[in-house]
């Protein structure tokens, strides 16, 4: 089988330690992977220049020292259609997948982007027909975005962030089980396999780790 060259965009800095290592092994053995982050070019102050003002949705993301950042959404969705069209010149990549599952504005690209949205809420509304969500984001800031963003009858969202101290699990999923969770997404791609593992052994419910579910359509779709 030929081999597939498979770029992976991150928000922040690449490479990202805190994700692609993790998932390398899941992926198909002609795959090869090769990483590039929207913010590698930037400079500390243009990166704070994309943090975000009063009333933007914040995103928040990973530098390449560990530090955790928050970016605009707006200033996010300007920027990645030229990053994403770089790395298929530069990096002769035949497909992106996209290390966010923020609901981007797409534009058309004349070759394949995932964005893990897509496939988090195809699952959820049309296989599953979830009508009562629970939702694990970074920031409190987001709950008000997560909620417009999933549009369920009923959307559960606690915060915990991948990159920080913060409510531990079982307090969590105890929220999720008095609220009557039908499944549960761990909304950013920072939440790795442990974090899965520890709150689906409290819980009898699907629970979607992005990551792992990006890594399950590269392998389907090359």
């Amino acid at each position: 089988m030929n081999s597939s060259k498979i770029g992976l965009l991150t928000i922040g800095q690449s490479p990202r330690e805190d994700v692609v290592p993790e998932i390398i092994p899941l992926f198909l053995s002609h795959i090869k992977i090769v990483e590039a982050g929207l913010l590698d070019e930037l400079n500390p102050g243009e990166i704070e220049h994309l943090k975000p003002k009063s009333g933007e949705t914040p995103l928040v993301t990973r530098l390449r020292d560990g530090s955790q950042v928050q970016l605009s959404e707006k200033k996010v969705n300007s920027l990645m259609p030229g990053v994403l069209d770089s790395m298929k010149t530069k990096l002769n990549v035949s497909a992106v997948g996209v290390l966010c599952t923020n609901d981007f504005q797409k534009k058309q690209f004349p070759f394949p982007v995932i964005f893990l949205f897509d496939y988090l809420k195809f699952l959820i509304t049309r296989v599953l027909q979830i009508k009562n969500l629970g939702v694990v984001v970074p920031l409190e800031d987001q709950i008000k975005m997560v909620r417009k963003k999933w549009e369920k009858d009923k959307v559960i969202v606690e915060v915990k962030s991948p990159y920080a101290e913060g409510k531990n699990w079982e307090e969590i999923a105890q929220i999720f089980i008095q609220e009557k969770a039908e499944a549960i997404i761990l909304d950013c791609i920072g939440y790795n396999i442990k974090d899965r593992q520890e709150i689906l052994s409290l819980l009898s419910v699907p629970v979607f780790l992005p990551r792992v579910l990006l890594a399950t359509a590269i392998n389907q779709l090359f």
